[in-house]
């Protein structure tokens, strides 16, 4: 590291008071992918870490990073009053074990245990309510009285939480932020963004020779445009195209949106498509394919177009509320309309057709994701927010 970062670092540090930070989250593998890094950087700052979340695969990696790992009975497939019920319990055994000093809330769900959890306890911590997307409760129209039902009690529940004293909400991107304050009435002081961020490593590969490759990564989501991508693809090669389609990523069970396995696999046999299932070689994916595509109906702040970036890929994405924060149409990146195939398959049409297009904005996005959202622009930002609302 040059001497005059670290010095800097230090000074930062010096700046700060140590804080002792519990993390809410849902599943071990979500805070391994998109937090682990900001929390091994605020342990490298001097402060103390904890996370609560289910058990998982990958516990004992937090737990090697130099986090304490808190375990609560909550799951994804199923909403359980009872879960609900023993996961707030177990929240707020967790905060006053660590003594923690702030309670940062990861997603939509973790914000609504939390605030259940704090709600009628003396000096609770000071909360941070981070929301990471919208989740299809509030991002799709409600399909059943059901749906409807716990959209409206979700919808009470998290404007008391975000108006709960001592609180702050972090959004993502500005669309969620703007839609939020208006819904539930909250004043400048009560909302910030704070953009997602990657660790950035020097993971520049040429791109490979042989036929076109076109990369999709993320859940197998409906909402994420893998039926429009499907549809693009097959009409480009209707049209003579020789340009393959690889998507990496696992289904979901835990959301109603997600296709089965078989679903997939069927699809993948009709189609003609390589499904990978979720991989841990993300990279070497990004330096084996031409471009990343993410036809998603709505994000919070995709790290998937953060890797491509720093893969120095092209990307094609939709020009929905998270996406349009990090890709600039024409200059770091193609947008295109949100479940338009024809617009969709001209993008991907117009990258295949011309390299030097594709080459260009790759590395307009590159240099954007390695000054804006790289871990070490972003970190400091978190740790400036637990310093000023723990006053």
């Amino acid at each position: 590291m040059w001497p005059c970062i670290q010095l800097a670092l230090a000074i930062n540090s010096l700046n700060h008071a140590p804080l002792r930070i519990l993390f809410v989250s849902a599943a071990d593998w979500a805070f391994q992918i998109h937090r682990l890094s900001l929390a091994k950087w605020l342990v490298e700052q001097g402060h103390k870490v904890a996370v609560i979340c289910p058990p998982g695969e990958v516990t004992s990696e937090l737990e090697k990073a130099g986090l304490k790992i808190f375990s609560m009975p909550l799951s994804r497939e199923r909403i359980s009053a009872t879960e609900i019920l023993a996961s707030s319990k177990g929240i707020w055994k967790a905060v006053k074990e660590f003594e923690a000093d702030i309670l940062h809330c990861v997603s939509l769900r973790c914000i609504l245990l939390g605030w259940i959890a704090t709600r009628s306890q003396a000096n609770p911590p000071r909360i941070v309510n981070h929301v990471i997307g919208m989740g299809s409760i509030f991002s799709e129209e409600p399909t059943s009285l059901k749906m409807h039902g716990i959209r409206k009690v979700m919808d009470w529940s998290l404007k008391r939480a975000f108006r709960k004293p001592g609180t702050i909400t972090v959004f993502q991107n500005q669309d969620d932020k703007d839609w939020w304050s208006k819904q539930a009435k909250l004043r400048s002081e009560q909302v910030t963004c704070i953009a997602g961020s990657i660790d950035w490593k020097n993971d520049f590969h040429p791109e490979p020779g042989g036929p076109n490759r076109i990369l999709y990564v993320g859940r197998m989501l409906r909402d994420k445009g893998i039926s429009e991508l499907i549809d693009a693809w097959s009409q480009l090669r209707a049209m003579g195209s020789t340009a393959q389609l690889y998507m990496c990523g696992a289904v979901d069970p835990g959301n109603p949106n997600s296709y089965t396995q078989p679903e997939i696999e069927e699809l993948a046999r009709e189609q003609g498509f390589n499904w990978l299932g979720r991989r841990d070689d993300v990279s070497q994916q990004m330096a084996e394919a031409h471009m990343v595509v993410l036809p998603t109906y709505r994000e919070g702040f995709p790290k998937v177009i953060l890797e491509a970036g720093m893969s120095q890929r092209a990307v094609v994405a939709t020009d929905v509320p998270g996406c349009r924060e990090i890709v600039e149409d024409q200059k770091t990146g193609l947008l295109v309309k949100a479940g338009d195939v024809e617009t969709l398959s001209e993008a991907i049409g117009s990258f295949l057709d011309d390299p030097s297009l594709r080459k260009r904005l790759a590395q307009n996005l590159y240099e954007r994701v390695q000054s804006e959202f790289s871990d070490s622009a972003v970190n400091p930002q978190w740790q400036d927010l637990y310093a000023r609302i723990a006053k």
